[in-house]
């Protein structure tokens, strides 16, 4: 049940459909939210849809947003936006870093500042086989200097 629009205090809306695991959901965007300085309220709700979760949160915020999670998605809505039209929507289950850059996104949403980039799947993949790479020819070099000594 949302609160009406003139009842609840300034904060971004989390409406929640409850899923397997929709509490780790809640505690990363509560965790980029807090971080940027922005007050939020979970509330459940039987709406399934993280679209219209999220413009339901966006009506009923005196903020103006709102942020959806559902069991396959994830979704910031802004109240002036249709309702079909959501701000970013993320249509797959997600991970951590993820749902952390939505309440990253929604508080700066509030703020009017610019949003985060999240780092695609692509780039995090990069970074991670340049790091393998680095240990691997740092080992190398240390297996090197260790067989064949001090040199005089």
């Amino acid at each position: 049940m949302l609160p009406e629009k003139g009842s609840n205090k300034p904060c971004v809306l989390i409406c929640v459909s409850p899923h397997f695991g929709w509490e780790k959901k809640i505690r990363e965007v509560q965790a980029g939210m807090e971080e940027e300085g922005i007050p939020c309220l979970v509330v459940q709700a039987e709406e399934f849809d993280a679209v219209a979760l999220a413009y339901q949160g966006a009506i009923a915020s005196k903020l103006g947003v709102g942020l959806g999670i559902g069991a396959e998605s994830l979704c910031i809505h802004y109240h002036k936006l249709p309702a079909e039209h959501p701000l970013f929507a993320l249509n797959v289950p997600g991970t951590s870093a993820q749902w952390r850059y939505f309440g990253y996104n929604a508080a700066r949403l509030v703020k009017g500042i610019p949003f985060k980039v999240q780092p695609t799947e692509e780039l995090v993949q990069q970074q991670m086989d340049s790091k393998a790479l680095y240990d691997l020819i740092y080992g190398i070099v240390q297996k090197v200097l260790r067989e064949t000594g001090p040199r005089p």
